[in-house]
């Protein structure tokens, strides 16, 4: 019996599609699947002082903070930043899935701190730096840097990370300066 030009049309376009699928899985084996995500902005010598207690204040925190379809919880009575604090993010509509911030170390020029955004996920390393120039201006640099760990499909992850997380990063970081 012999095929129909339809079924020689099929075999033609699952053959296209599985060398598409081939190389791209090949190209990913050869693409980094580490990111670094960095955003800055300047703060004028006049709101250097709402600067400090915005990022040392972990109820401010909860003002500044975006985190896309969630909030985060800050315990009552928080008065200072501190090594070791761990505040809880929740997202909106949903019951079971939460995540976390751990503050890793404080210091007057830098936070370190990660990011678990839900259970299932690895804690991300973020860096908040603080620079003052001799002309009064303060340097704010946020840098998110790490590995993703999604299989084949990292590396495709880590070239759109800076876009995915970057919007949220200008996002904390414009509600940080106001």
């Amino acid at each position: 019996m012999q095929p129909t030009q339809a079924l020689v049309s099929l075999r033609y376009i699952t053959r296209i599609a599985a060398v598409i699928i081939l190389v791209a899985v090949a190209v990913g084996f050869f693409l980094p699947a580490d990111y670094r995500i960095e955003r800055n902005v300047t703060v004028s010598s006049a709101k250097y002082d709402l600067l400090q207690e915005r990022l040392y204040n972990p109820a401010e925190w909860v003002e500044w903070m975006h985190i896309e379809s969630g909030h985060l919880v800050v315990k009552e009575g928080s008065q200072a930043l501190a090594s070791g604090d761990r505040y809880l993010i929740v997202y909106d509509g949903e019951t079971t899935k939460q995540g976390s911030i751990v503050i890793d170390s404080v210091s007057s020029n830098s936070i370190e701190f990660t990011v678990q955004p839900n259970q299932k996920t690895q804690p991300i390393p973020n860096s908040l730096m603080i620079t003052t120039s001799n002309t009064g201006q303060t340097q704010l640099q946020w840098v998110i840097e790490g590995e993703l760990d999604a299989g084949f499909l990292s590396p495709y992850l880590a070239l759109v990370a800076n876009r995915i997380a970057g919007s949220n990063i200008e996002t904390s970081l414009a509600n940080l300066n106001q």
